[in-house]
């Protein structure tokens, strides 16, 4: 099973770092590529869908279930289900929103998953270190 974790220092308090990563239908706002999201229920369980563009190298729809969300410890995960466009199985992810003083924090996002397609794992890894780290630098951004 690979892994990948991208950690970006913001300097913006944990509470708006947290309101903007963990708003489970809004990563369309700092994802690039990611499309409209739907979100059917609410909380641990929730869905939340949206297409791909073409231009990720990875088109199509993804659906991502909400496994966990401590609200206190400011971490949730979520894993994909059904077909996705990216060559994996088993996508497990976690974001991690931690306070290191009133205007820094640090957020990680990491995820473990299987190869499952025509890339290889390496690229799969560099593929995704590289979302992780334009998508948090546009956290980063945005907040700054």
């Amino acid at each position: 099973m690979a892994h990948v974790s991208v950690t970006k220092s913001i300097n913006s308090p944990a509470t708006k770092v947290w309101a903007m990563v963990s708003e489970w239908g809004g990563t369309h706002k700092w994802i690039p590529g990611v499309g409209p999201v739907t979100v059917e229920g609410s909380g641990v369980g929730s869905v939340r869908s949206a297409d791909l563009d073409p231009a990720t190298g990875f088109a199509g729809r993804i659906s991502e279930r909400l496994e966990s969300f401590d609200e206190h410890k400011k971490v949730f995960s979520y894993r994909v289900i059904g077909e996705s466009p990216i060559p994996i199985s088993n996508y497990v992810a976690t974001m991690e929103v931690v306070p290191r003083g009133d205007q820094l924090t640090d957020v990680t996002w990491s995820c473990n998953w299987e190869a499952n397609g025509d890339m290889t794992e390496a690229q799969l890894i560099a593929a995704f270190e590289g979302l992780y780290e334009i998508s948090l630098n546009n956290v980063c951004s945005a907040l700054e």
